[in-house]
């Protein structure tokens, strides 16, 4: 009985968000929101997933939340994925992806998103790997999670058949952000790093603290592929989005450090400073493989350690699939030619299941 209630409640939302909400279509930025009120937060994301006040060009703008007991204001500097591989002259090269400009990184097309106020998809090909995005905001009981999932498959072509060697690469999440909340300094942030329910955290927070004090913060995540030994690094700007941004050799790795962390808690001590995260995950995808790079950017209110990520949920066949990634279903339809047969698909594989599941 409990497998057919969860498989109906599972379908019955897929059914809602295909014929419940309208979807739009905008060139970047593509503004998502949670509303207005404590925890809320609205960003324009351009067709990537970047972010932020200063990334050069018209694509995308600055993230606004709006802590308990605060009131809404502008967070983040730069933030974006940036993908490194070698290229067929055995030469490293290193991209941001975004239609902006991040230190002279960048410049790609623009894309259109499609989508509602709280989910966006867009897809793009780079470096001959297709990419599709879905971007969402989801409100929780610490304040609001911007979820971005790069669903990344290795097409064979003619130029590049069933059997060709498998593309190496690494993807970089980046963030920096001015938190000027109590602390109106913007160069005083404090931060550190968590690992919760087997999640990796790094945070950059208001003002100076630990793991179990209350505070602003802004914590990112990112997974997916394997996580490089070279994992993550906290520390003052620019010194991360330089070394990402170099093509020279050797390559820039991080070196797993908190900067300003004397007393090895895994936060920042002292009178804090221009914080920026990063983290790194690695990839080998075969021709014709499709792998998942999920990164989340969570903005709360409260202790870090008291944050609210959530979790996946096993669907079908033993696959792990996120909340989320259920919505690319849905928002894969783009037309309303494809919205019916795909609907009718997942009714007819949910009865199947709940059928299967009851008797």
């Amino acid at each position: 009985m409990a497998w057919g209630t969860n498989y109906s409640i599972i379908f019955g939302i897929i059914i809602l968000g295909l014929f419940g909400s309208t979807q739009i279509a905008f060139a970047a930025p593509y503004t998502l929101t949670t509303g207005t009120g404590d925890g809320t937060l609205t960003v324009g994301v351009d067709g990537y997933g970047v972010f932020g006040g200063l990334i050069i060009g018209p694509d995308s703008s600055n993230a606004f939340f709006d802590p308990v007991d605060e009131i809404a204001k502008d967070t983040t500097v730069h933030s974006g994925v940036a993908i490194r591989t070698v290229n067929q002259n055995n030469n490293v090269v290193t991209t941001f992806l975004t239609s902006g400009n991040i230190f002279g990184s960048g410049g790609l097309p623009t894309l259109t998103v499609i989508g509602t106020p709280t989910m966006g998809t867009s897809s793009f090909t780079h470096l001959d790997l297709d990419f599709n995005l879905l971007q969402t905001v989801t409100l929780t009981a610490t304040g609001t999670t911007l979820t971005q999932t790069y669903t990344i498959t290795n097409t064979p072509t003619n130029e590049n058949p069933i059997g060709s060697p498998a593309k190496v690469f690494s993807l970089f999440r980046y963030f920096d952000a001015d938190l000027l909340y109590a602390n109106t300094i913007a160069d005083k942030d404090g931060g550190g790093r968590l690992v919760l329910d087997g999640t990796e955290i790094l945070f950059e927070t208001d003002v100076i603290g630990t793991s179990s004090q209350d505070n602003s913060f802004i914590g990112i995540t990112s997974e997916g592929g394997t996580e490089s030994p070279d994992r993550f690094e906290i520390t003052s700007f620019p010194s991360i989005v330089s070394n990402i941004d170099s093509n020279v050799e050797p390559v820039f790795t991080f070196p797993n450090k908190i900067t300003g962390d004397s007393d090895l808690d895994e936060f920042i001590d002292g009178t804090g400073y221009d914080v920026t995260l990063g983290l790194r995950n690695e990839f080998t995808l075969a021709v014709g493989e499709t792998t998942v790079y999920v990164t989340k950017t969570v903005f709360g209110s409260g202790a870090p350690e008291d944050v609210e990520i959530d979790l996946p949920i096993e669907l079908v066949g033993g696959m792990i699939f996120p909340i989320d990634t259920v919505a690319l279903l849905i928002a894969g339809a783009q037309s309303v030619a494809w919205i019916i047969p795909i609907s009718l698909s997942i009714v007819g594989i949910g009865l199947v299941l709940v059928k299967r599941r009851i008797y």
